[in-house]
């Protein structure tokens, strides 16, 4: 949610705090039905309506795809919602479901099921979620709905009840009086509340009251004193807190029960408070007129002051007289007759115009991964604001700098408009992934170069872009040089004092890597290695760290050496049969699952060291987890070591794969590992729903 406001001001989002016991603490986050006791303390009995209206409420919890370099990120939020039908619709802000890919609802008992989006309107901040019933026991209680109230007979003074879940812990109530029944914001001192690229402002005129609500609240209902919804909590101004009146929320959550969205009439007038300069008077003046809409057919211009629409009189002054006017509009349909009553050069005029519909002021993000952007359709709005000639091509919103677009000739970057690829236009999202898909059907080693034409600044640039269908991970082979199965430090001239060894220089072995010649031959840890067949080891700082090592590879592998080494007090030669260096973990076979964001590979020899792994332990190890990805989100870490997949035990990178590949073959909504991290192992679950939705 963009808020373009005053510090003073700010939106209630996502989150909050409450306080159970510790009993009721851990089964609410283990999604349990609190103890009697718990649940006893839950209930405020003392007062039979709120006892009525407390277990309409839910908990959400949400995973949010936000653009960041190129790609959706991940994140967890939530807010508050109330039930309204026993169908399982429940009504919240828009905010909180804003960009949402998969919901999880807390019912008041403890239990939760998933829910899906049915709908959600930016321009009045408001959404409807539906719980998947079937998911609850078949035993399980009816629902309890709470139903609206008249919002229109608010009085300031009146008392009134926040509920929703401060914190995201729990349920909560906060009690309070109606400081102000139809608060508009004034944008001179406080600003704009933008949403999806749609003022808010335009419609709400909120509900102020002074019962505290906090973040988590966003989507809870505000409450009379019989119970009934006067109000959906939305924002939080200094210490009084604002709601979106029941009456509009009614209406909206109707229309998207019934078509999943709002449909509104349009007529392409933008208006504004009236002039001071004109003195003291009621209406609204146009500031622009939108080409090519209704009301430019109808020859209004700007300057025009309207002060009545389809016979109703445009009320209040300032804000309050902007808000009436749109109101009017929006309930309206397309196609619909809308009479505009308007003064200019002081004449009264009239003009009958036909609506539009209304169309989303933002497209949704879509990740783009094959050009490494995330990219949006071009709606009008966008296309008026951005001074393009239509809303055909597709809007760059976000590019990772070491993918495809930001390597491209020239580079792309955001807010760049791509309008065809080899010569093929492209008008929308859908159809670029369509032809990127053509594109690299049969693409050579997954890379195809292409040639991008992008509208930025008004002018139109040819690019060279170079699409992958996996990120790229160049591996050098290296060629198998001699190894010593040790480690060392070298031999500084304090250390050497300290020890009581008469060298200048040498190498003292920190560790002997188990199984390995250095093992079978009998060095040991603290051994000091003076000379290598009579040639000095000259390690004397803290950077000659790697001259042992670099000494030992000027020999083949299998080559017997004398090392001269310094052992408690004493001089002795010791042979040691050099062994080939190890594969590198870059040479391990990796595999990297796009989907879930992770990469993975066999085990090498240095994972074994660096991570104390066994020698004789068996499995896959993760190499990274995209940050804010689908694996890092279900709390998958790079250097885990997965050691079962769903019920497959994992001895190598084969086994993670096929488990893999088996769990989307049987519909599987989750994929559950065992991982060892840190000496201890413990499961990690990936929940594949909202992965299937993401395109």
């Amino acid at each position: 949610m963009t808020l373009l406001m005053s510090r003073w001001m700010c939106a209630i989002l996502c989150c909050g705090a409450w306080c159970l016991s510790g009993a009721a603490v851990l089964a609410a986050a283990n999604g349990a039905k609190p103890p009697a006791s718990a649940q006893a303390k839950l209930t405020p009995a003392e007062d039979p309506m709120l006892t009525r209206v407390f277990p309409s409420i839910v908990r959400i919890e949400a995973i949010r795809l936000r653009p960041s370099d190129g790609r959706l990120t991940k994140q967890w939020t939530g807010g508050s919602g109330v039930i309204i039908s026993l169908e399982g619709h429940l009504v919240t802000n828009c905010h909180v479901t804003e960009d949402g890919d998969f919901f999880r609802c807390y019912l008041y008992d403890g239990s939760h099921v998933e829910a899906r989006l049915v709908g959600q309107d930016a321009l009045t901040d408001l959404a409807v979620l539906q719980l998947e019933l079937t998911q609850r026991p078949k035993d399980a209680a009816p629902l309890v709905t709470a139903k609206f109230g008249d919002s229109s007979s608010l009085v300031a003074g009146e008392e009134v009840f926040a509920l929703g879940s401060p914190g995201f812990l729990s349920q909560s109530v906060t009690r309070g009086v109606v400081s102000n029944p139809s608060l508009v914001l004034p944008e001179q001192t406080v600003g704009r509340m933008m949403l999806r690229g749609e003022d808010v402002g335009q419609l709400v005129r909120w509900v102020l009251h002074d019962a505290r609500i906090f973040g988590g609240n966003s989507g809870g209902p505000l409450v009379n004193s019989r119970g009934d919804i006067v109000g959906i909590n939305e924002i939080g101004v200094v210490s009084l807190s604002g709601a979106i009146p029941s009456n509009l929320a009614r209406v909206v959550a109707e229309q998207i029960i019934k078509h999943g969205r709002v449909t509104r009439g349009w007529s392409g007038l933008t208006v504004q408070p009236r002039l001071e300069a004109d003195g003291e008077a009621k209406g609204v003046v146009v500031g622009d007129v939108a080409a090519g809409s209704p009301a430019a057919g109808a020859a209004l211009e700007p300057g025009d002051v309207i002060f009545a629409c389809d016979g109703h009189d445009i009320e209040g002054a300032e804000e309050k007289a902007v808000a009436h006017f749109y109101r009017i509009e929006a309930s309206q349909m397309p196609d619909s007759d809308f009479t505009v009553e308007f003064v200019r050069a002081g004449k009264k005029q009239s003009a009958r115009l036909k609506l539009t519909k209304r169309e989303p002021a933002r497209a949704d993000d879509v990740e783009l991964r094959t050009w490494g952007a995330v990219a949006r359709d071009i709606t009008p709005k966008l296309a008026r604001e951005e001074r393009l000639p239509d809303v055909r091509g597709v809007w760059l919103e976000n590019v990772r700098p070491a993918g495809p677009c930001g390597q491209a000739e020239p580079t792309l970057r955001r807010e760049d408009i791509l309008i065809a690829v080899d010569g093929k236009p492209v008008g929308t999202v859908a159809e670029l992934r369509e032809l990127t898909r053509t594109l690299m059907e049969d693409a050579p080693k997954g890379v195809r170069t292409v040639l991008a034409s992008v509208r930025r600044d008004g002018a139109v640039l040819s690019s060279v872009v170079e699409l992958r269908a996996l990120d790229e991970r160049n591996v050098t082979l290296q060629a198998r040089k001699a190894w010593l199965g040790a480690s060392s430090q070298p031999l500084t001239p304090k250390l050497s004092t300290r020890l009581g060894v008469k060298a200048d220089g040498g190498a003292r072995l920190t560790r002997i890597y188990p199984g390995t010649q250095a093992e079978k031959s009998g060095l040991q840890i603290g051994d000091i290695i003076l000379a290598i067949d009579g040639t000095v080891v000259p390690a004397r700082r803290q950077e000659d760290s790697d001259v042992l090592a670099r000494q030992i590879r000027q020999y083949r592998s299998g080559t017997e050496a004398v090392f001269s080494i310094w052992r408690e007090g004493a001089a002795k030669d010791v042979k040691v049969t050099l062994e080939e260096q190890p594969v590198p973990p870059a040479e391990m076979a990796w595999w990297q699952d796009l989907a879930l964001e992770f990469s993975a590979r066999d085990i090498a020899f240095d994972d074994r060291v660096k991570l104390q792994i066994a020698t004789d332990a068996r499995g896959a190890i993760v190499e990274s987890a995209v940050p804010a990805g689908w694996a890092a989100l279900a709390g998958l870490r790079a250097d885990d070591v997965i050691e079962m997949a769903g019920t497959t035990r994992v001895m190598n990178l084969e086994d993670l794969k096929r488990s893999r590949e088996e769990t989307v073959a049987n519909g599987k909504s989750w994929w559950v590992l065992l991982v060892r991290r840190r000496g201890q192992t413990q499961f990690v679950e990936i929940n594949l729903k909202p992965v299937k939705s993401t395109p």
